[in-house]
């Protein structure tokens, strides 16, 4: 007997583990059984008849959230209503108490899918925006420090520009004020070398006045101590 159950143990795994792995819908369409709770499906048809009552003649079989138009509604509350099939209006008659001013849930929820299946694309377009916003933000942010680094640098030789540009003034009003004394050097050089001309001339002039005073006298001394000598005529020296 033990020996029986070791070998019905790996058989009892492997029909767990087939029944585990087949598909959820088989088991949810499986055949109903006796002692498990089903559910109704809300795939219905409603008779759609010749007149109001169930003795008259189906036209046709409306499926359920079928869009008709109620056209009136009698005392033993059947609705003569309008249906439009194929581009033609139809008219029959159903019980009021299966029609309803609104979708049903299974519309109202293919309806709710749509809308929100617009909003996830509407969701993704703008998540995809943002990430490509934040990847511009992203690259903005980083030409923005690039642009800050050189500016930075800008600034510094624009300082260091002025700073030679103001050291250039300075020694251009110093060279301004050198060429002024240099002029002025110059000016009073030419006045110092006039007045030498000038004192040199009167030193010449000087020298010659002395010169000729020096050879007159020379001359009336000579002529005052001659030594005596023949005497000669009046007429003559």
């Amino acid at each position: 007997m033990k020996k029986l159950n070791r070998f019905k143990q790996p058989l009892l795994i492997a029909l767990l583990a087939t029944i585990l792995a087949a598909p959820i819908s088989s088991v949810v369409n499986a055949a109903p059984q006796a002692g498990y709770t089903h559910y109704v499906t809300d795939e219905l048809e409603v008779p759609f008849r010749r007149g109001p009552g169930y003795n008259y003649k189906i036209i046709r079989m409306l499926k359920s959230g079928s869009s008709v138009k109620i056209l009136e509604v009698n005392e033993k509350k059947w609705a003569r209503v309008s249906y439009r099939y194929k581009g033609e209006d139809i008219e029959g008659w159903m019980p009021s108490s299966l029609l309803q001013n609104q979708p049903i849930a299974k519309v109202k929820l293919a309806n709710q899918i749509k809308k929100t299946a617009r909003v996830e694309k509407k969701l993704n377009q703008v998540v995809s925006e943002k990430n490509t916003l934040n990847k511009r933000f992203i690259e903005a942010s980083t030409e923005l420090k690039s642009v800050k680094a050189e500016n930075f640098k800008l600034q510094k030789e624009l300082e260091e520009i002025k700073r030679i540009s103001r050291k250039s003034i300075q020694l251009n009003e110093e060279n301004e004020v050198i060429k002024q004394e240099i002029e002025k050097l110059k000016s009073e050089n030419a006045i110092m070398r006039e007045q030498i001309d000038q004192s040199e001339e009167a030193n010449n002039r000087q020298w010659f006045l002395n010169g000729a005073g020096v050879l007159l006298v020379g001359l009336i001394l000579g002529r005052l101590f001659r030594m005596p000598g023949k005497r000669k005529k009046w007429d003559t020296l």
